[in-house]
């Protein structure tokens, strides 16, 4: 590991000041110790300090920094959040699917196409074709295949590859190069109350009762 290679430059360099622990293990001097903060978690910890432990080096040789990992490590990931291009259009009139679909990772596929937000309901019986399907091995379809990504609960559906109908798109444009669409239309007030929509306060309130009382 990195960590491995650090120390074992450090015991070369400083060698004269090195000592050994009661268990054996080699220790740096007091005032050289190893900070590893990238990619530390609960998990990742005692891998390293095994590895460490098997090369003869004592766990006091390493300080782990303290992230957000090491309290809930929630990031793009945990939700699956990222956003994407999926569609470009060049001067010439020519236009491209844009996707990205990770061998190493099926959950990172991204969607494909001109895209909508519908309700699930504008497809009612969907062939199995249509319904989307991630790529099968390292010989499948390279994109999956389908264009319908329903949500897990049933509800909705994005439909890629533009066989969508714009019209039905819950989507609303609200930022496009530089300037606000519905700025009119939004203001904070507005803002607010939408962000409050269906929240209730511990005591059975809606949220925006409660904030204006």
């Amino acid at each position: 590991t990195t960590c491995k290679k650090i120390l074992d430059i450090l015991f070369e360099k400083f060698a004269e000041d090195c000592t050994t622990t009661r268990t054996g293990h080699k220790q740096l001097p007091d005032y050289i110790r190893v900070i590893q903060g990238d990619g530390v978690d609960y998990e990742s910890i005692p891998k390293i300090l095994d590895t460490l432990a098997a090369a003869g080096y004592a766990a006091e040789n390493m300080v782990f920094g303290s992230g957000g990992a090491l309290l809930q490590k929630l990031n793009r990931d945990t939700f699956k959040c990222a956003f994407k291009c999926s569609f470009i259009e060049f001067e010439s009139g020519e236009v491209r699917e844009v996707f990205k679909d990770p061998i190493t990772d099926k959950g990172k596929s991204s969607k494909k196409g001109r895209l909508t937000l519908q309700l699930a309901s504008d497809f009612p019986s969907p062939s199995a074709e249509d319904v989307y399907k991630p790529r099968e091995g390292d010989t499948g379809v390279v994109g999956g295949t389908g264009f319908l990504h329903f949500s897990p609960c049933k509800k909705y559906v994005t439909v890629a590859s533009g066989k969508g109908d714009p019209a039905k798109d819950l989507l609303v444009e609200v930022f496009r190069n530089g300037s606000i669409p519905k700025a009119a239309d939004w203001d904070l007030g507005a803002i607010r109350a939408r962000a409050e929509e269906g929240i209730v306060t511990a005591d059975g309130k809606p949220a925006g009762a409660f904030l204006k009382a």
